[in-house]
């Protein structure tokens, strides 16, 4: 009824304007369209079943079928079950919609078993259709619990033949027994193709199909009698059917019947369309694109999604089945969808943030180890979201008959486009996948969809979420275009297309008979098989000369040569004079002319053409190499072409056959010509995609990959006779790599060394500024074609005077190797002979000046766990030099100017330090190579380097310790327990403390000793009473513990003159005037340095002082000498020999 307030103003109704009387300038509607759909599909739909039902039971038992008068049938039925049922049976009475043969044939389609002559022989039939029923198409259809077991009553036994349909005219079935509100067919195996099932309701129709399951499985099908059904004919075979009647036996309950949808959400839904189309939704809430996806009650895979309204169940399939009418009417379009939540963030339990774990422990979770094992096992939770993100994915568009794919795979949905917006607001997650390590987790929701938008927006929405190719899919493959359809395909050729989309445009141009559409697009399908395919059934509607302007856009299309050529062919075979044909021949021309593709697999068909063609080689010469010259990534093509021409102009060299010089020259100029352009890009590289980068960001190629071009680009001048052309591809190189250019000659250049390359090493040495350990072999062979002296100028004037070293060490090395041959040669000339010493010295004196420049350091790692296997740097350095003097240069200048150099360094840093990185490490090695080379320390300069090295040592290190006497101690003291024994072993080394803890008794044992030793001048002692048991203290006194340092000091100095001279007549000899020196300095005295110089040497001469074999002194350690101080007797001077 109507409220007071309504039938008093008649524009409201329900409580709501009416959409039909309201001025929307008057009373502008200000709902959201996101919350009215909400409220339109959240409305009585609750209905959980369908008004159809289909399964196979494929475990079904053979129902002993049985007929009176025949007995038992076969289950499949045999051919002569058949005959013998049709024989026994009377056609089908003819019934309403039931469609009248048009001839006079006494061929009986459908016959008809009464249900009296039928009974079954497997007891086991009638529970498996009691079981059917009652339980599966009971739920399918959506039934209320019964309280009497409803009759399944047999109505006949139907035999469809060939040709035998149903229904032709639409109608739905009637009531043949009181209470029957359903039919349930079974159908029993039997072979038959056709026979498709149409059942419609409410605007809706669904097609059961069971042909393919028929021969071996039993079908059950049924459908409420209020619903339309159509049966289809059957194309081959035979169908025997089962027809039961479903009758409502349950007292006090409403028989069951299809329900009738309440005209109050109808009328939502329908007032939320109009409004929506009429434009009364503000644009400020509207998604882009302009569509809405409705969370669907149950969810579905892609799978289930392809047939379209068949597969839906409950809720789902009662909403869409009532609303898609209205939709449809009114001008929207519904798709059903996968929709999909992604939920990516910090989990709570996961990571590398402190934080308790399940223990209670604070710390790194990631690195928890305790607990990381137990934690893998359980998915966690999102605390802080980082990314959330809804999106919609196989999209289907559905309508009463049929379903479309639209092809989309993933895309985005605004926050606006989700009804209701907070859908998936208390659901559960379906997968949680936590990264453990990065904290990281990912929660997906899967759910589907129902997708609503309007007609006119279609198109639009279609290209904006799935691209051209899904708003093709969308359009109707009709003889006749629609205005907007042929809108849509004009908009769409012209925006450019791609193969799929290609493809399809092609199938509506065919069936419009349309060659100007179709030769727009012809040239976007990139397949060649679908290519061929095009050609023939455009041939077949069109004519092939409509299409002639397509074909040639095709072949400019085409990438490669090969493709083109392959086009080309598949059009002659359907020409008349084939390859021949004067159109053929000009796209061939137009292909060779307008090639700029730059591929190296073109080029055999590139060569062929250019020679079947008139003036082809003047083309490749004017306008190929030219053109394909400035593409970056045209190096290997332009060598494939080199080689190609060249082994075509070897071919024709060597061919029996009179050839013309004019063509050979001709192809040796385009040899020539394609190794230039290579060496032009010779650093360009082929993008990763296969074809031209226009990006920034080019791939670069390797060092090693360059060098291998340079070497392959001279190879092929050499070979195919255009060695000159080498010095136009050095221009191209540039000067970085034009040494590798001249090595990469050297190869090929014999003794005799060609004018050109003298020019061209002289122009790589004008611009050479980087010198490489690499080009040192090359500078050798440029010294010997050009001489020394242009060497020594660019080491002089080019070469960087830092960071240089190995790079002069290594070219001395080798100029010094090709100046020994000079010398043993007898037509060398003095000047040669000199300009090579004057280079080498040149070397010399700039890399012995960086002998430690650009060493690398050891790393902290190496450091710390001692990996310094063999010398360190320097010293090997110092080595290397060394060698060099002995085996190379014969003379020990270089030896000279490096120990002057290492001498006067240390006055200027710490002496320690040197001495333990450099000094120290490099006397023994030292020794090793003069030893290999029959040498002893006192020939020179390296007599004066050990000489002056004794003397920064004791100058530096050893004064660096003041000297002073050890008190003398008692022969022994304490007893031969463990803390007597630490505490005598405490009196003879240089410790500065001892602590014993121990018990009072061990402690007050120990205290009574060193009291009576008389030992306090020495040592004291306390008792620290911290800790339990206390600890005994002993402290050695300052002026003890210096005398214990000076001793140790001074064992050091020994020992490392020891390892030096190795006994004392050495020694006099190596430090002469400076030894008496040495001897005052180990007792005690100052050494003053003086003046430290290095003594050169003649050329590997042997020195002339010699080690003696004279024996020497020596001493135990317990007798050794000290210094000489103030209240102590004067002992015996020390030597090296022993161990003083």
């Amino acid at each position: 009824m109507q409220s007071a307030k309504q039938r008093a103003n008649p524009v409201m109704q329900d409580g709501r304007p009416s959409l039909s009387n309201r001025d929307p300038k008057a009373n502008k509607y200000d709902g959201d369209l996101n919350d009215d759909l909400h409220k339109a599909f959240s409305g009585d739909f609750n209905f959980t079943g369908t008004y159809y039902h289909r399964s196979v039971e494929s475990d079904a038992p053979n129902p002993g079928l049985t007929i009176e008068g025949l007995g038992l049938i076969g289950s499949p039925p045999s051919e002569r079950d058949i005959a013998a049922i049709v024989s026994l049976s009377a056609p089908a009475p003819p019934k309403k919609g039931r469609k009248k043969p048009t001839n006079n044939t006494t061929v009986q389609t459908i016959v008809e078993i009464e249900p009296a002559k039928v009974s079954f022989a497997n007891p086991a039939w009638a529970p498996f259709v009691q079981k059917v029923i009652t339980q599966k198409v009971w739920k399918t259809l959506g039934l209320a619990p019964f309280t009497t077991r409803p009759k399944c009553e047999l109505y006949k036994l139907l035999l469809y033949q060939k040709g035998a349909q149903g229904f032709t005219s639409s109608m739905s079935s009637t009531a043949k027994a009181d209470g029957m509100f359903a039919t349930v067919i079974v159908v029993l195996p039997s072979a038959f193709e056709g026979g498709q099932v149409h059942v419609s309701h409410a605007g809706a129709t669904t097609v059961l199909d069971i042909s393919k399951e028929s021969t071996f499985s039993t079908s059950v099908l049924a459908w409420y009698t209020d619903v339309v059904q159509e049966v289809k004919p059957l194309t081959a075979g035979y169908r025997l059917a089962l027809s039961y009647n479903l009758i409502h036996t349950s007292p006090d309950t409403p028989k069951p019947a299809l329900p009738v949808m309440p005209e109050g959400p109808l009328k939502r839904f329908r007032d939320t369309l109009q409004r929506w189309k009429d434009g009364g939704y503000s644009e400020d809430r509207m998604p882009t694109p302009r569509l809405f996806a409705v969370m669907l009650e149950k969810s579905y895979g892609h799978v289930d999604f392809v047939p379209g309204l068949t597969t839906l169940k409950g809720r789902d399939a009662f909403l869409i089945s009532n609303l898609l009418p209205i939709a449809t009417e009114m001008g929207f379009v519904f798709c059903v969808s996968n929709l999909e939540r992604k939920i990516t963030g910090q989990g709570g339990s996961y990571g590398c943030d402190y934080a308790y774990n399940k223990r209670r422990r604070y710390g790194l979770c990631a690195y928890d180890f305790d607990d990381f094992e137990e934690d893998l096992e359980e998915p966690t939770d999102i605390d802080v979201v980082e990314e959330d993100e809804v999106s919609i994915s196989n999209v289907i568009r559905i309508t009463a008959n049929e379903a479309v794919n639209l092809i989309i795979l993933n895309y985005p949905l605004s926050g606006d486009a989700l009804v209701p917006r907070k859908a998936f607001d208390g659901l559960s997650p379906d997968d949680k996948n936590p990264d453990n390590w990065l904290g990281k987790v990912e929660h997906r929701y899967y759910r589907s969809a129902l997708l609503i938008y309007k007609q006119e927006d279609e198109i639009s929405i279609l290209m904006s979420i799935g691209g051209s190719y899904s708003a093709l899919q969308s359009l109707p493959l009709t003889k006749t275009p629609s205005a907007q359809t042929r809108a849509v395909i004009d908009m769409i050729v012209s925006g450019g297309l791609h193969h799929a989309a290609a493809a399809a445009v092609l199938r509506h141009a065919l069936l419009w008979k349309d060659h100007g559409i179709w030769n727009r697009t012809f040239p976007y399908v990139d397949l060649l098989d679908v290519v061929q395919t095009a050609i023939v059934e455009a041939k077949n509607v069109f004519g092939l000369d409509a299409i002639l302007p397509g074909l040639s856009a095709c072949l400019k299309r085409r990438r490669t040569l090969e493709d083109r050529l392959a086009v080309t062919k598949t059009v002659a075979t359907h020409c008349p004079q084939g390859m021949s044909a004067p159109w053929i021949q000009s796209m061939l021309n137009d292909a060779l002319v307008s090639y700029s593709s730059a591929l190296a697999v073109d080029v055999p068909i590139l060569v062929q053409l250019a020679l079947d063609s008139k003036d082809g080689l003047a083309k490749l010469a004017t306008i190929v190499i030219p053109n394909t010259a400035s593409n970056h990534e045209s190096y290997d093509f332009h060598i494939a072409l080199s080689e190609a021409l060249d082994a075509r102009k070897q071919q024709m060299a060597n061919a029996t056959a009179k050839t013309s010089q004019h063509q050979i020259d001709t192809l040796n100029s385009l040899v020539r010509q394609s190794l230039m352009a290579a060496g032009s890009q010779w650093s360009g590289q082929v993008s990763p995609s296969g074809g031209k980068d226009s990006s920034n960001n080019k791939p670069t190629l390797s060092p090693t990959v360059l060098g291998e071009r340079i070497n392959q680009l001279v190879k092929l001048c050499f070979s195919t006779g255009n060695p000159e052309t080498c010095v136009e591809i050095g221009k191209n190189v540039g000067p970085e790599r034009q040494m590798d250019l001249l090595a990469a000659i050297k190869t090929h250049v014999g003794s005799v060394i060609p004018g050109w390359v003298k020019e061209l090493m002289a122009c790589v040495l004008s611009a050479y500024s980087t010198p490489a350990l690499s080009h040192v072999p090359t500078l050798s062979w440029i010294a010997e074609a050009l001489g020394a002296q242009h060497i020594d100028a660019l080491i002089s004037t080019k070469i960087p005077k830092s960071e240089t070293y190995e790079f002069l060490f290594t070219l001395a090395k080798a100029l010094q190797e090709r100046r020994s041959l000079l010398l043993r040669d007898k037509n060398a000339t003095e000047e040669t002979k000199m300009a090579y010493r004057t280079a080498v010295y040149r070397c010399i004196n700039l890399f012995v000046s960086q002998w430690e420049v650009g060493l690398r350091t050891r790393s902290p790692y190496e450091v710390l766990y001692g990996y310094s296997a063999g010398p360190n740097a320097k010293v090997k350095r110092i080595l290397q030099i060394v060698e060099f003097s002995f085996d190379t240069l014969g003379r020990f200048t270089p030896c000279t100017i490096l120990f002057q150099n290492l001498l006067h360094a240390e006055l200027s840093t710490g002496v320690a330090k040197r001495f333990e990185d450099i000094h120290t490490p490099l006397v023994p090695l030292l020794k090793e190579v003069l030893t290999k080379h029959k040498k002893d320390i006192l020939l020179e300069p390296f007599k004066s380097f050990f000489k002056g090295t004794i003397c920064l040592y004791l100058g530096h290190i050893l004064r660096a310790v003041r000297s002073a006497p050890i008190p003398a101690l008692p022969a022994a003291i304490g007893c031969s327990c463990p803390h007597c024994k630490s505490l005598q072993a405490f009196l003879c080394n240089s410790a500065p403390s001892l602590n014993i803890q121990a018990a009072k008794d061990n402690r007050t044992h120990v205290e009574k000793f060193i009291t009576g030793a008389n030992v306090g001048h020495i040592i004291t002692f306390t008792t620290v009473k911290h800790g339990v048991p206390h600890t005994l203290c002993i402290t050695k006194r300052p002026e003890t513990l210096a005398g214990f340092k000076w001793k140790e000091a001074r064992l050091k100095a020994l020992n490392f003159m020891r390892g030096i001279a190795g006994n004392d007549e050495t020694l006099k000899k190596l430090m002469e005037e400076r030894y008496e020196d040495v001897m005052k300095t180990l007792s005690g005295a100052k050494f003053v340095v003086g003046q430290l110089s290095i003594h050169g040497s003649a050329p590997t001469a042997t020195a002339t002082a010699t080690s003696t074999t004279v024996p020497v002194r020596s001493a135990s350690t317990h007798n050794a000498s000290v210094a000489p101080v103030a209240g102590e007797k004067r002992k015996r001077g020390p030597t090296i020999s022993g161990t003083k």
